[in-house]
C-alpha cells in the first residue's frame, strides 16, 4: 500500500514539475482590425499577423485579399491569389522585403 502511495506522489510531483518547467503557450492573438468585411462577402473571415493578411468569403465568384504594407517610409499594396468558395487568399507584405509590415486597418477582400 505504501508503495502505491509513494508511486502516486512521485508521478504527481513529476507531472507538476514538468508542467511548471514548460513555457506557457501564447494565447491566440486576435486579428488586427481590417478595413472591414463587405456585405457581399458572405461568411467573411479575416486573419492577420505582422506581415500577412488573409481573407475568406463563402461565395461562388472570385475574390482576393488586399492589404497596405509599409516599411516606415514607403507604402505598397500586396494582393493575394484569386480564389472563391470559402478559401483563404493571403496577401504577403514580405513580398516587398522583410521590413514591410501590414498597415493595421487596411486589409480586406476585393472582388476579382
Amino acid at each position: 500500500m505504501r508503495i502505491r502511495q509513494a508511486l502516486a506522489v512521485a508521478v504527481t510531483g513529476a507531472a507538476l514539475s514538468l508542467g511548471a518547467s514548460m513555457p506557457a503557450q501564447a494565447a491566440p492573438s486576435a486579428p488586427q482590425s481590417a478595413a472591414g468585411i463587405p456585405s457581399w462577402c458572405v461568411g467573411g473571415a479575416q486573419w492577420s499577423d505582422r506581415s500577412t493578411y488573409g481573407a475568406s468569403c463563402d461565395v461562388a465568384f472570385a475574390y482576393y485579399a488586399k492589404v497596405k504594407c509599409s516599411n516606415g517610409s514607403t507604402t505598397k499594396t500586396a494582393r493575394g491569389v484569386v480564389t472563391n468558395d470559402g478559401r483563404t487568399s493571403y496577401a504577403y507584405c514580405t513580398a516587398f522585403g522583410t521590413s514591410y509590415r501590414v498597415v493595421p486597418g487596411s486589409g480586406g477582400p476585393v472582388k476579382a
